[in-house]
């Protein structure tokens, strides 16, 4: 089917998005992209291979659900002409906004930087981490509010297309339905150029999110019931750290294959690997999908 067949009217099968207006981007940031987390993520060095396929200063690029991470931009940044940074958490976009300000509290992003300059090929010296900063600050045109949620998820004069457009760990933790995330899709394929690429990454097991220091110490809460949708696809409500995650748990991501092509992609590059943090007790399986639009 064409994409506008896959916006269909948007289902009840959603989780409750006011829960993210509380969400702790600080201790998120910690958990996930403080010091040693990002040698534990496998598709890192997948990212740095598809961007080395482009010239510099050549795309146009949109992180959708970029939460408060810049790790996208850090591979991207000599890469991309102009970049936009989009959440639908205000904590998110303000904990990014401060970064570019060069807020002296913001998240300190060097050691990041330094350990993708490496996978690059460079040495990965203080000069090249500043000049990378710099470069992101500099392509990073705005920081703005977006929505999967509603018809138009990104605001006027934001909807592209982009030759590059990101969606990580961002529809598995909306989309409680098969529906719902064929739906999602298609609003992401209207912001992808023709013969552009979408990259998503989505959750193959349980993630693990947190709303704040206090509430970590509630992790041991029950878990809902778990009811099978389709074959790959099983939804739950579930507390975490007192945040109620409702999303869409893949067993792997071959189903999810089959929705990206019935959307005019097609996959070019799929992996699937276990991350495991000991330090937070962190398991995840990871998938990651690159589709290139027909």
């Amino acid at each position: 089917p064409h994409p506008s067949e896959c916006q269909t009217k948007m289902s009840t099968d959603h989780a409750d998005k006011q829960q993210y207006d509380s969400f702790d981007a600080n201790v998120y940031l910690k958990d996930f992209c403080g010091p040693g987390k990002i040698e534990l993520y496998a598709s890192i060095p997948l990212y740095v291979e598809f961007f080395s396929q482009f010239s510099d200063n050549s795309i146009e690029m949109l992180d959708f659900g970029g939460g408060p991470s810049l790790l996208p931009l850090i591979i991207a940044a000599r890469k991309v002409t102009h970049y936009i940074h989009a959440d639908y958490a205000k904590n998110n976009r303000t904990a990014v906004e401060r970064w570019l300000k060069k807020d002296p509290d913001s998240f300190d992003w060097r050691e990041n930087v330094r350990y993708i300059l490496k996978l690059e090929g460079n040495s990965g010296t203080d000069e090249e981490v500043t000049e990378r900063e710099d470069r992101m600050r500099k392509v990073l045109g705005e920081v703005v509010h977006c929505d999967i949620l509603v018809d138009q998820v990104m605001p006027p004069g934001f909807e592209g297309p982009f030759d590059v457009v990101s969606c990580l760990s961002c529809l598995d933790c909306v989309c409680t339905s098969v529906d719902s995330l064929r739906e999602a899709i298609g609003k992401l394929s209207r912001l992808v150029r023709s013969g552009g690429y979408l990259i998503l990454l989505s959750s193959t097991v349980r993630p693990d999110y947190h709303l704040s220091e206090e509430e970590q110490k509630r992790k041991n809460e029950p878990i809902g019931e778990v009811v099978h949708v389709e074959a790959g696809y099983v939804p739950e409500a579930k507390y975490i750290g007192g945040f109620k995650y409702q999303g869409l748990f893949y067993e792997s991501i071959s189903t999810y294959v089959k929705l990206m092509e019935s959307c005019d992609f097609t996959v070019v590059k799929q992996f699937e690997y276990i991350c495991n943090d000991p330090s937070t007790k962190y398991t995840d399986g990871i998938g990651i999908l690159i589709c290139k639009k027909l």
